[in-house]
């Protein structure tokens, strides 16, 4: 396999596996709060990675089709959290270490997919 194809496919199953891991970590939270109708709990950015969470999703869906802009958003939400939390250090760095390096594996993927395509077109 070629390298980019390989990079692609470790970016796609790292990827799934976080997008999972988060699923199951605020899947339930999330229908607790409509639950209740406590909605507007759901966008919070403080000590609540539901914002980071929201981001997350969104950047990923993004990230199939142009996985450089999605890569942006997952990291402009985590740097919002880690922003609005500078109180504990531990805690938003638990939910932003992986979620960067998903976006960093599909930079680099599309950094060299890209690369090749500039090659293979003079």
């Amino acid at each position: 396999m070629k390298k980019e194809k390989i990079l692609s496919l470790v970016s796609k199953i790292y990827g799934i596996f976080i997008t999972l891991i988060m699923l199951s970590l605020f899947g339930p939270k999330l229908i607790g709060s409509i639950n209740e109708l406590a909605i507007s709990s759901l966008f919070n950015w403080y000590d609540n990675p539901t914002g980071l969470f929201f981001t997350y999703i969104l950047g990923y869906i993004i990230i199939w089709w142009k996985p450089l802009w999605g890569s942006i958003i997952i990291m402009a939400g985590g740097l919002l959290f880690y922003i609005f939390n500078p109180h504990n250090v531990m805690f938003p760095l638990f939910f932003i270490l992986p979620t960067f390096l998903v976006s960093i594996l599909y930079i680099w993927s599309w950094y060299y997919t890209h690369k090749k395509q500039k090659s293979t077109n003079p």
